[in-house]
């Protein structure tokens, strides 16, 4: 009787110790992510869990943009949100005042080896849009310039390092674009019908400009938006780049040498490796920050960020948050990978590695990280957004030459200054 007991009892020790051995904290991820940023993502979320058995993230990625960040709010509201999502650093002034993102203090950020000195200032800034730290930045996706080597090496334009020439000074951009007018029909592929497209090099330019974008409740104060955008019309009226052009067309524009210098994402890089490991692009590529028409360099930028969504009726339990930290400490540990996809990892440590620095194209334009400028941190302002949507309305068809500059920026501050 007394060996049955101790059998028994023995038995549920060992059935409490396997219980506890193999016990999963799963982790309810929502993500963004398409295309190449899906794949890659989710390489990193099956390398996640393989090397943490004790947390298994459950991934699911949903429609990109305002049904995204809409799904977000709804799911919250009735307590069905995720533990933890993807989130652009552009949206936070728009989520933030909503209590919609939970705050990371510093203690549980330290806890998996996150601290501010590990990230470029500016990107660091947005992720504590209202005085708490909201959010980890992942990476910064900026605007750049493609460039055909062959093309402007033909025409004078590289210097003995390969680096492009033009790129000093609004005067010495649009003699470099003369001398490739000459040789091609248009030098610049961009997608000058697309809204956003349109508002990351305005602001890029507004930026170098040193101009304002909002002053207190004013929209666009002074002159300096007109003159940015006065710029991206003489563009098209000099027929250095043609007037609605679609985002797929201004890239095919570029891949098929059709165009020499080709604006657009960081996001485009593994498409041009690709085509160049594949033989299809016929050319030799470059990539680097964006032409420099003003007094100081500036490049507009935004960051996908992991944040951890807030439910008053169903806060995050003590031990999904421990989980989820750790998720976010080894995702920015380990975003070299990330890098492939052309994004400019957040983490500093990362970029100041030999591995990153050998990564190219994406090396030759890590620069950008110290020049990022943020959209501004406005509710109307950020991906998605009306600010978005008065470039479609109003800029764009400005640079295709319906509107004069100043009409347009009167007609978008009209409709934004509504909305302060």
């Amino acid at each position: 009787m007394k060996n049955k007991i101790i059998s028994f009892f023995a038995g549920i020790v060992i059935s409490i110790y396997s219980f506890g051995a193999s016990a999963v904290t799963e982790v309810v991820w929502w993500d963004f992510l398409g295309g190449g940023d899906g794949v890659r993502m989710k390489q990193m979320i099956d390398n996640f869990n393989e090397a943490h058995p004790d947390i298994q993230i459950n991934a699911t990625t949903l429609e990109w943009g305002v049904p995204f960040y809409t799904k977000v709010q709804t799911s919250a509201a009735v307590g069905e949100q995720p533990d933890i999502m993807t989130y652009h650093l552009s949206r936070f002034p728009l989520a933030v005042p909503t209590g919609v993102l939970r705050p990371i203090s510093a203690e549980e950020l330290a806890s998996v080896g996150i601290t501010a000195d590990r990230f470029f200032p500016a990107n660091w800034e947005a992720a504590n849009f209202g005085g708490a730290t909201h959010g980890v930045p992942l990476d910064i996706h900026a605007n750049v310039m493609y460039f055909n080597a062959e093309v402007l090496g033909e025409a004078g334009l590289l210097d003995e390092n390969g680096h492009p020439t033009l790129l000093d000074g609004v005067d010495n951009f649009m003699n470099g674009l003369a001398k490739l007018d000459e040789m091609m029909e248009f030098p610049i592929g961009f997608a000058s019908d697309n809204g956003g497209m349109i508002w990351r090099w305005w602001y890029s330019i507004l930026n170098m400009m040193e101009g304002d974008f909002v002053d207190g409740s004013s929209i666009c104060p002074g002159d300096k938006c007109e003159k940015s955008l006065q710029i991206l019309i003489d563009l098209v009226e000099k027929g250095y780049m043609p007037s609605n052009v679609d985002y797929q067309s201004a890239k095919g524009m570029f891949i098929s040498g059709e165009s020499a210098i080709h604006i657009n994402g960081v996001w485009e890089v593994p498409t041009m490796v690709d085509l160049m490991r594949n033989n299809e692009l016929g050319f030799k590529f470059g990539v680097v920050d964006m032409p420099q028409v003003g007094p100081k360099m500036a490049t507009w930028s935004d960051s996908h960020a992991f944040a951890i969504p807030h439910s008053d009726k169903n806060p995050i339990s003590d031990e999904k948050l421990e989980a989820v930290l750790k998720v976010m400490g080894w995702m920015s540990d380990n975003s070299l990978f990330w890098g492939t996809a052309g994004h400019i990892p957040a983490n500093t440590e990362v970029v100041d590695s030999v591995f990153y620095k050998n990564m190219q194209p994406n090396s030759t334009y890590a620069n950008i990280g110290e020049n990022m400028v943020v959209d501004p941190f406005l509710p109307i302002a950020g991906v998605a957004s009306p600010t978005y949507d008065a470039f479609s309305n109003y800029i764009a068809p400005a640079v295709n030459g319906e509107l004069s500059a100043e009409e347009a920026i009167q007609m978008m501050r009209d409709d934004l200054e509504a909305l302060m």
